[in-house]
């Protein structure tokens, strides 16, 4: 009886207690979707697809329209997020290993891991004593050796595996690794969201702040929705007149806002809001059977703006203004430094080498003119052959210029974004000086990088 009693006192106590703890060190809630493009937001100008939970979300605190994943597929701009290193730093540039053959870089079938010596951003955070969380889509660990979140700073893994879409799609059974079937139909964007709510429920428990890593596997193919909202974009799309690529899509698009609402409503009950961080963001662009990417150019895939340009949201109540708005380019990389800053923690420059300290634009202590980094850097070699636009190339933009090299021709362009966004006018015959400065910044960021460059066009399948 004294254990007992002395159990529902030590509980009644830490839920009491929380809340002050969580003021002092923030919780922080990372939603990252898969293959959501730019556009693919209400809060974002798309026509069609609801999405009021976040854009209630970015209501409350800062819209970026120049966010940037750091690859236009999803495993290495996944692993930039966790070691907060470009993906040339790190040599993880594709989904698969990738090794010369001559002079052509090939890839391999084996497929590309994180190193276990890098020193993740949930490291970081369970190195300070955070509770760290992990659900959905893995993808960085593979091979007959697969390392899980588990291995990399995780407490908790749900679904988090080698798979990189639901094999067996959208409605259970599932099949997956790491998570049970649920009653045949269940939906998995549903489902993964109870579980975050039941991790985050034991965490609740604890005298400790927590990360909770909220990886969703959409809106990733397959195009499974629920029927009833397939029906109803499809309609609403006709009675519009407005061309909808995917009905399918937009109905997941709309169950992934849902789940987010769940999420955020699940902090409201707990009295959490204040005191936790949100982070919405997406892994590369929009993949082109699903949605419309334009005004940018391209998809899923290719080193243009619609391969590589993403929506990204970010909250921290009582920090930043709500409705803000910001201009300023930022990448991938970036979170890594920008959260531990948020939490009070030290930064880690020998782990997040490339990471940008974004503090300064969300307090609104910097703004688009005054705020100065490091060019940005995105080196994809090799290219996503069953993606016919998907071309070898390597990218680097500084303020408003970006410069392109493929691989596969010499091609070199150059734009300024700021006055074409849709990547139109090639700008490097009329100014060559230009192009070859941004030449000679991103020959020299791959080099420091050790970075593999082929010299010959990389065999397709």
């Amino acid at each position: 009886m004294k254990l007992i009693a002395l159990n529902t006192f030590w509980a009644a106590f830490l839920l009491c207690g929380f809340a002050a703890s969580a003021a002092d060190r923030p919780n922080v809630l990372f939603i990252l979707v898969d293959d959501m493009g730019w556009r693919d937001l209400a809060c974002y100008g798309h026509e069609i697809h609801e999405t009021p939970h976040i854009d209630k979300l970015a209501g409350g605190g800062m819209r970026f329209t120049n966010a940037y994943a750091a690859c236009p597929i999803c495993a290495p701009s996944r692993a930039a997020i966790m070691t907060g290193k470009f993906p040339s730093n790190t040599g993880f540039v594709d989904n698969f290993l990738s090794q010369l053959n001559g002079e052509t870089l090939e890839r391999s079938k084996d497929s590309q891991f994180m190193k276990l010596e890098e020193v993740t951003l949930a490291e970081a955070f369970q190195n300070e004593g955070y509770q760290t969380g992990f659900l959905g889509k893995w993808h960085l660990s593979q091979g007959t050796e697969p390392r899980l979140p588990t291995d990399q700073g995780f407490d908790v893994n749900v679904a988090g595996s080698f798979w990189g879409r639901p094999v067996k799609g959208y409605f259970s059974p599932y099949q997956m690794p790491n998570l049970e079937d649920g009653p045949v139909g269940e939906y998995l964007t549903d489902r993964i969201t109870s579980e975050a709510i039941r991790v985050m429920d034991g965490f609740a428990m604890q005298d400790k702040p927590w990360v909770l890593y909220m990886s969703y596997y959409t809106v990733h193919g397959p195009f499974h929705s629920k029927p009833e909202k397939t029906k109803k974009y499809a309609a609403k799309a006709r009675q519009a007149k407005v061309k909808l690529k995917n009905p399918a899509y937009a109905g997941m698009v709309e169950s992934l806002d849902e789940n987010v609402g769940r999420l955020l409503d699940w902090l409201d009950e707990k009295g959490l809001r204040k005191d936790t961080i949100v982070v919405f963001t997406s892994d590369n662009g929009g993949m082109v059977r699903a949605t419309e990417n334009r005004p940018l150019r391209s998809y899923k895939g290719d080193l243009y703006e619609g391969g590589i340009r993403v929506p990204c949201i970010i909250d921290w109540p009582g920090a930043i203004k709500p409705g803000s708005v910001c201009n300023t380019p930022i990448h991938g990389v970036d979170f890594y430094a920008t959260l531990l800053a948020m939490a009070g923690l030290k930064q880690q420059p020998e782990n997040h080498q490339d990471s940008v300290n974004l503090v300064p634009l969300l307090k609104g202590l910097r703004g688009d003119a005054d705020f100065e980094r490091a060019p940005m850097v995105w080196h994809y070699p090799v290219g996503v052959p069953h993606i016919p636009h998907s071309k070898p190339g390597s990218v680097i933009r500084d303020g408003n210029w970006k410069y392109l090299r493929f691989y596969e021709d010499g091609r070199e362009e150059l734009y300024n974004l700021k006055n074409d966004i849709g990547e139109t006018k090639n700008l490097v015959a009329s100014m060559p000086e230009k192009a070859a400065e941004m030449k000679a910044q991103l020959d020299a960021l791959l080099k420091s990088h050790k970075a593999t460059i082929p010299t010959a066009v990389p065999a397709k399948p």
